[in-house]
């Protein structure tokens, strides 16, 4: 029987190093699972497309089989269908890089991006994004329910990815409070060093959040008074998104 859990965390260490690639031994040394056990699946994930080895340098990158159920899955999404024509005019009036992040459930993930290629804010469809520390996932968190936040608290566990990560429930409140008032949510910094971020929540007809819409760059560009003055757009994206959805 496949342990889908070792499968899983093989696939997200794959996704993590998809530039650079990582090894068969590195992906074991982080993991901490057996150099073994992760040759064996990857040897299985390489027979169904699912991981690629470099013939260059014998590094594992992500295979192409992602390819074809993401096309299927964005084809058939109607908030990707409706998110497109938003980011694009979003884009072009604050010309930063903007995305969609469809709210799983469980976490935020990227399926609509517009902006242009630059490594350090560079942002790919699939990525999920931490409800506690990125402006995406604050935005929809501050409008999920107190009892159900109170679990998502135990599961994340308030994971730091950098010195200015939040680390505690007490302190995230706070900040979800303002964000119930003013339907912004801010990261300096909190998800990536440098990177600055701000997001507005999409909802559905029931007032639900389903996701948010994102604007990312560094912190040298996307500075508090950028932010300030770009939120207004952003609002009216996520306005017209939320309409569209729940007409729909």
């Amino acid at each position: 029987m496949p342990d889908f859990g070792k499968i899983y965390r093989i696939l997200e260490v794959l996704h993590d190093n998809c530039q650079s690639g990582i090894s068969t031994k590195d992906i074991s040394r982080e993991l901490d699972i057996p150099v073994s056990t992760c040759s064996r699946i990857l040897v299985s994930l390489r027979n169904y497309d699912f991981a690629y080895k470099r013939l260059s340098d014998s590094k594992y990158t992500l295979g192409f089989a992602y390819l074809r159920f993401a096309q299927s899955i964005l084809a058939t999404n109607d908030e990707a269908f409706f998110s497109r024509p938003v980011l694009d005019e979003l884009y072009s009036r604050i010309e930063e890089t903007v995305f969609y992040a469809k709210y799983s459930g469980s976490s935020p993930i990227v399926i609509d991006v517009r902006g242009p290629v630059n490594p350090r804010i560079a942002v790919g469809l699939g990525e999920v994004m931490p409800l506690h520390c990125s402006a995406a996932g604050k935005a929809v968190l501050a409008f999920i329910p107190q009892y159900e936040r109170e679990k998502i608290y135990k599961r994340i566990q308030f994971d730091q990815y950098t010195d200015n990560t939040t680390l505690d429930a007490e302190a995230l409140e706070v900040e979800l409070d303002e964000i119930q008032k003013s339907h912004v949510a801010y990261n300096h910094g909190e998800y990536h060093e440098g990177i600055n971020a701000m997001a507005v929540p999409v909802f559905n007809r029931f007032g639900n959040p389903v996701g948010s819409i994102a604007a990312v760059g560094t912190a040298a560009r996307l500075t508090d008074s950028a932010m300030r003055e770009k939120r207004h757009p952003l609002l009216a994206a996520a306005k017209r998104l939320s309409k569209q959805i729940i007409r729909e």
